[in-house]
């Protein structure tokens, strides 16, 4: 058994894809590299052919979109731990040995940093998932390095896959019904930097920032459902449509005031920065209730609010 299963969905990425096959083969351990190419007719295919003795599969035909070609690969799949990197990203350098050994018999995942770059490889950002003390934190917290994040091949088939319906935030739903399914205990963090997200123009988190903020959100509303959230949060939440998600996965025995208050937080934040009093005081409310602050934190944030409230009189 391989340790690695790793699976690149590509379409018409000449530009980009011989970098992310480069990095992939040129890691340490045994890995199942699949590549599936969605037809592609800018010459990505013959980039393809050019290391297909070194590729354990590949195959160049119509699919749904990246969630159906990276589903195709999974049925393949056979790695003791899972990942899927897109044609504009990179591993890094000793990236799956480093996966290995932060590993233990118990980790059913393995996060680690993920690095931002530009088009001339600048360093833009490292970030990736981060790891709350509680999985409410961490779902309100919501944030994502997917290319950084290694599942257990076999509980990504458990789980099964990645949501089809879903085009842009498939990685967020997938991280969802993992936390909610199995909690956080089986998580191993790296704090080394695992791979490279390349911010292009014409990458999707850039050409469609809107419609990936529309299914993030509106995942959120889905597991919000369950809860019985106050107005502010459901007027925000209004704006934004549930998309096909298992909604029956999403429902579990969480802290309401946990999550809603680490999750309001980032609002709480854009609405100060904007200056809009009366919906900081509304979302200050839930954050409170919740451990999202400190007590000094909840001092400074009470005389922060009443200081603009006066300024503003």
């Amino acid at each position: 058994m391989p340790d690695f299963t790793i699976i690149t969905p590509v379409l018409n990425q000449v530009q980009h894809i011989e970098k992310c096959i480069l990095s992939v083969l040129e890691q340490s351990g045994d890995v199942q590299y699949i590549i599936i190419d969605g037809g592609s007719t800018d010459g990505t295919v013959d980039v393809i052919r050019k290391y297909e003795k070194r590729v354990s599969y590949w195959v160049s035909e119509p699919d749904s979109g990246q969630s159906d070609a990276i589903n195709k690969g999974l049925k393949l799949a056979n790695g003791t731990f899972f990942n899927w990197l897109n044609a504009d990203d990179q591993l890094t350098p000793n990236a799956l040995i480093n996966v290995l050994e932060v590993a233990s018999e118990e980790t059913q995942v393995v996060v680690g940093k993920c690095e931002h770059i530009d088009e001339n490889e600048n360093q833009i950002a490292v970030g990736g998932a981060r790891i709350w003390d509680s999985v409410e934190a961490t779902l309100g917290n919501y944030s994502m390095g997917q290319p950084s994040v290694f599942y257990k091949t076999s509980l990504i088939k458990e789980l099964n896959g990645l949501n089809e319906n879903l085009h842009y935030c498939m990685d967020m739903d997938l991280w969802f019904r993992f936390l909610i399914t199995n909690g956080q205990g089986s998580i191993s963090e790296i704090d080394e930097t695992l791979s490279r997200f390349l911010v292009h123009s014409d990458s999707k988190s850039v050409a469609s920032a809107n419609d990936m903020r529309d299914e993030k959100y509106g995942i959120f509303r889905a597991l919000f459902k369950q809860f019985q959230v106050p107005i502010i949060l459901e007027s925000f939440l209004s704006n934004y449509q549930i998309p096909n998600v298992n909604e029956s996965i999403y429902v579990s025995n969480m802290d309401q005031e946990v999550l809603l208050a680490n999750f309001c937080w980032h609002l709480l934040l854009e609405a100060y920065e904007k200056g809009e009093m009366e919906k900081c005081t509304a979302l200050h409310k839930i954050v409170t209730r919740g451990n999202r602050l400190t007590a000094g934190e909840k001092v400074m944030w009470r005389t922060r609010l009443l200081y603009k409230k006066l300024r503003v009189r």
